[in-house]
């Protein structure tokens, strides 16, 4: 009876307060409102409004972040974006679209075993390092064990399809089921180092890229605290901790060659170019500096947050970079949870001069 009440009884505070707040809108000066040229369409005329908002309501946000931490502690509710697990750990909405129908992810293939061909007409070679969603790998803390299954049958629908189509894949699923240590932050989207660690050197271990000459030193960095991603989803920072979303500890790593000789791989170019996500160009997370350590050879990374897996790839084909040197190696990860978003594979960036016929034609549609 208590959640019943305190479900109907949030909305109703917020719809009163909402319209206490606009009500007071017309008591007080409005700054200047200027239609931007880009029109209505473009979003010009929301964020005139949003700012009209912040600047005369800065309660707003506070308020928000009170309701969001009361349906929290209340109702083990986050707002659309997030879902809420058991203790503490929050898991990304995008985990639980939809799989991709087995036509969609043929062509997805086909997109992979194009920009394969590209590389490999510089002579380089790909390795694909597909990784598992999060919801899956700690699905004991999900709401639905259901969500990791799915999960996981993508991983292995991909993965399969992959390697029956001659691409080399690396199983960072396994890399991050096993080991001590959470392989993902409790409420941030990403892996932790330890996780990255792991599967960098189930990279090193596949056998997929033969071991250079190179050695390193690795020793802690002082410690970051992290508010996770998904935190903004339940409510503010501030009051993160208050309803049990305490900022989590990052304990990056610096590494230092110690061997000055040149590696055996060594060339004018990069030796390995790592292609992504986030997972990849976040430093703090080190998945970089782990392969170098696992593989001793230099890893030059050229991934991108904020744009799935796809444009960051074509983005390199198209550089004046890989023209004039092609890496021996490009490690190219793959959260797996971005095959679920068809607009990520349509082509969004510029593919290189020469990319096999049905990339271009993804592109002609993007």
């Amino acid at each position: 009876m208590i959640l019943q009440a305190a479900r109907l009884s949030l909305p109703t505070l917020f719809f009163g307060y909402a319209v206490m707040a606009n009500l007071s809108l017309l008591t007080k000066p409005l700054p200047e409102m200027t239609l931007p040229e880009s029109g209505l369409l473009a979003g010009g005329l929301t964020r005139e409004f949003e700012g009209v908002y912040k600047s005369v309501l800065p309660h707003v946000a506070p308020s928000f972040g009170l309701i969001g931490a009361a349906r929290y502690a209340l109702l083990d509710e986050a707002r659309q974006g997030a879902i809420v697990g058991s203790g503490g750990w929050l898991f990304t909405a995008e985990e639980i679209r939809a799989s991709p129908a087995d036509a969609e992810l043929t062509a997805i293939t086909a997109q992979v075993q194009d920009i394969r061909d590209q590389l490999g007409l510089g002579g380089t070679d790909l390795v694909l390092v597909p990784l598992p969603a999060k919801i899956d790998i700690a699905r004991v803390f999900s709401p639905d064990p259901a969500y990791g299954a799915a999960l996981e049958s993508l991983y292995d629908r991909f993965t399969t399809q992959l390697v029956a189509n001659g691409l080399v894949v690396v199983n960072a699923r396994d890399a991050l089921r096993s080991g001590d240590g959470p392989g993902f932050f409790v409420t941030d989207t990403h892996w932790t180092p330890n996780g990255a660690l792991r599967v960098a050197d189930a990279v090193a271990r596949s056998g997929a890229i033969q071991h250079g000459s190179l050695t390193y030193r690795r020793q802690a960095a002082p410690t970051i605290s992290l508010t996770g991603d998904l935190v903004a989803f339940v409510t503010t920072p501030g009051l993160a901790p208050h309803v049990g979303l305490v900022p989590e500890q990052v304990v990056p790593v610096l590494q230092t060659p110690l061997s000055a000789d040149a590696d055996i791989f060594g060339s004018a170019g990069p030796d390995i170019v790592l292609v992504g996500t986030s997972y990849s160009a976040n430093p703090d997370w080190g998945f970089a500096d782990a392969l170098m350590m696992a593989l001793g050879r230099d890893v030059v990374s050229v991934a991108e947050q904020g744009r799935g897996p796809l444009a960051p790839m074509q983005d390199y084909l198209a550089s004046a970079d890989f023209a004039a040197s092609p890496p021996a190696v490009v490690i190219w990860e793959i959260p797996i949870r971005y095959l679920t978003d068809p607009a990520l594979w349509k082509g969004t960036g510029h593919p290189a001069p020469g990319v096999a016929s049905s990339l271009a034609g993804q592109n002609a549609d993007g």
